[in-house]
């Protein structure tokens, strides 16, 4: 049997989560399409890796944000009904569409409708009020409901506030998958040495972020947590995405204020994210609200490092406590001041840790899992559809 050509379908060109996870699986299948809805990054990625690849004009719809209101909402449902019949046009070359966030479910869903196509939702986002306006859930879950057949969540925490949403869709967890090709599967003396001479730090111990600057991925948290840790140097890995450069600049005025501006290095957007993580002592993730997965977490523990992470979302199916990492509350301060210095002075724990880390993430998150896992979601979903018709 053909492997069903599928339309993926996202939102966003810039490099992100979501778009890591979408790269990794697309480039294993035979009749991909990717569309997305402006130039940048993801595009060039995904062209330069030989996937094809195309952009679908969004016009007004990319500036819908997610704590958008009705009015905001309103002004985007004509760009989005001209976005639905592009994609409708593009779809029927192709057998089913995955939509892989959530401006392209909503862009997605009508044209499924109109090009009878079946729909595929990989749900990347916690449906909370702390990311989304009701407006959007509402609509976002009502669609699902009524157009989607079949929904893949990241994790079980965002399955879980999908349903508690009125989501009514049958829902496939699938974690995302990691290659764990580019990192180190163990401690890399070169790198840590090379990473210290660089940005000077000697000996102390230096403590990685990675991920975009946002203020729900809680950076502040660990800037203020290094105030109480003198000998601690900290490493931001990644730029503002989606509008957030003014989060960038708070960082920034925190740490002057703070005086830290010695020991916080802003490292900015990087590809050799797998090198730093191997160059790093610690790897931090410090979001202030629910992660939906995690994928940093993951990358942490598949470079071999002891995580410290957020005690909240897709962290918790991803951390056992004290055996593959640490997890601490949400935006608590102290907490994370007395895990890291808890690693700092312990450096067998530490490495115990670590050890745990890289053998869980081998074990339950490497990619091969989760690409079988999805490509068979899609083929029962188009197998479905067939029977039906």
């Amino acid at each position: 049997m053909t492997f069903p050509r599928t339309l993926f379908v996202n939102q966003s060109s810039e490099i992100g989560g979501g778009e890591l996870a979408l790269f990794d699986f697309v480039r294993s299948l035979p009749g991909a399409h990717v569309a997305v809805f402006a130039p940048g990054p993801f595009l060039d990625l995904l062209q330069s890796a030989g996937v094809a690849a195309s952009v679908v004009d969004a016009g007004a719809v990319l500036g819908v944000k997610r704590d958008a209101g009705i009015t905001a909402s309103l002004k985007g449902g004509m760009g989005l009904a001209q976005l639905s019949l592009r994609l409708r046009r593009l779809a029927r070359d192709y057998d089913v569409i995955y939509a892989n966030s959530q401006k392209a479910f909503m862009a997605a869903a009508p044209a499924a409708l109109l090009a009878r196509k079946p729909l595929i939702w990989h749900l990347h986002d916690i449906l909370s009020p702390e990311h989304f306006s009701g407006v959007l859930r509402r609509v976002t879950v009502t669609l699902a409901n009524r157009i989607a057949d079949r929904v893949i969540a990241n994790s079980a925490a965002t399955r879980a506030m999908f349903v508690e949403q009125g989501g009514r869709v049958p829902v496939e967890v699938v974690h995302n998958g990691i290659d764990p090709a580019p990192f180190c599967d163990g401690v890399d003396p070169r790198a840590r040495a090379e990473l210290a001479r660089t940005l000077g730090t000697g000996d102390a111990p230096i403590v990685g972020i990675f991920g975009r600057l946002a203020a729900w991925k809680g950076q502040e948290v660990a800037i203020r947590a290094l105030a109480d840790l003198p000998d601690h140097h900290l490493v931001l890995v990644g730029g503002p995405l989606f509008g957030e450069h003014a989060y960038e600049e708070h960082l920034h005025r925190v740490t002057a204020q703070l005086n830290l501006g010695s020991r916080v290095h802003f490292l900015g957007f990087r590809r050799d994210v797998a090198a730093l993580m191997c160059a790093v002592d610690v790897v931090v993730h410090s979001s202030i609200f629910a992660e939906p997965f995690g994928r940093v977490i993951v990358e942490g523990m598949m470079a071999s490092r002891p995580v410290v992470a957020t005690a909240a979302g897709g962290a918790l199916e991803i951390i056992e406590h004290d055996r593959s990492g640490l997890l601490v509350p949400p935006n608590d301060v102290l907490a994370l001041v007395q895990a890291l210095r808890q690693l700092s002075t312990d450096p067998g724990h530490a490495a115990k840790l670590a050890q745990g880390g890289r053998e869980r993430a081998l074990n339950v998150f490497a990619l091969p899992a989760s690409i079988t896992r999805l490509r068979n979601v899609i083929e029962a979903v188009v197998g479905e559809r067939n029977k039906g018709t």
